[in-house]
């Protein structure tokens, strides 16, 4: 199951508590787990696991995707027990995971397809929203207007392609985010990529969210989630995605 996959959990020191919450989530895959966190807010201690530390504490903005490139260089450093190179990632953020152990077969079967949870931009080019000034005609031009949201899926020769890109590419100053940066490499690299075919991504903190959640997971099957930030919020997800599945 999942062979030679490697689970990858990004976070910082400030919300370790959420990484403790969603862990036995990314453990059950069966896979080796890493932990990654920036230089100056590390996680030092996760269950066990290995910690490691790349790049610079931000939420958005350069040092953010500085880092998320810098730790994705590491990983491609990290082998298995044997010593072999892994060929496959699950990547989650701190508020992400899949509610199956087994990971799909279709994300094994292409080694140029970046998967993620893929979301539309609200920015219209030439539009205004909420009546600030009208986004540039030219914003985001030639790319697709999406975010790419975690979980992430790749195989190696996906990673290594992004990492070496990743230094020449601009920071968006109105999307400086990485959910955009993850666009940009896959593009920049040649790469293909995909929505999960049973993935959600919405915040699971009010209890609208977490309506809105579970009826994807119960009308939809949804598997790869985000946001989840708390015990509560997990453990209504896990009683409706049970209930789907023995229903």
């Amino acid at each position: 199951m999942n062979e030679n996959t490697l689970v990858v959990g990004f976070g910082y020191n400030g919300d370790a508590h959420q990484i403790k919450t969603l862990l036995p989530m990314w453990e059950h895959h069966q896979c080796p787990v890493i932990i990654m966190s920036p230089w100056d807010a590390p996680i030092e201690k996760m269950g066990g696991h290995i910690c490691m530390q790349a790049g610079r504490r931000a939420y958005i903005g350069q040092d953010s995707l500085d880092r998320q490139w810098l730790q994705m260089r590491e990983i491609l450093k990290i082998n298995d027990k044997d010593g072999r190179p892994f060929e496959w990632f699950l990547f989650n953020d701190s508020d992400s995971l899949v509610l199956t152990p087994e990971l799909p077969s279709y994300l094994y079967e292409d080694k140029e397809t970046v998967y993620s949870n893929e979301v539309n931009d609200f920015r219209v080019p030439g539009q205004s929203w909420q009546g600030l000034p009208p986004w540039p005609t030219d914003y985001h031009a030639g790319l697709p207007l999406i975010a790419m949201q975690p979980p992430y899926f790749m195989s190696r020769e996906c990673l290594k392609r992004m990492v070496s890109v990743a230094s020449s590419i601009e920071m968006c100053p109105i999307c400086p985010f990485i959910d955009w940066f993850i666009v940009q490499l896959t593009v920049a690299a040649g790469l293909k990529h995909k929505p999960f075919r049973t993935g959600a991504s919405c915040e699971t903190s009010t209890q609208l969210g977490i309506a809105v959640m579970s009826q994807r997971i119960r009308d939809h099957g949804a598997t790869f989630i985000h946001s989840v930030k708390s015990e509560s919020s997990l453990s209504a997800l896990k009683k409706v995605y049970a209930s789907t599945s023995t229903s």
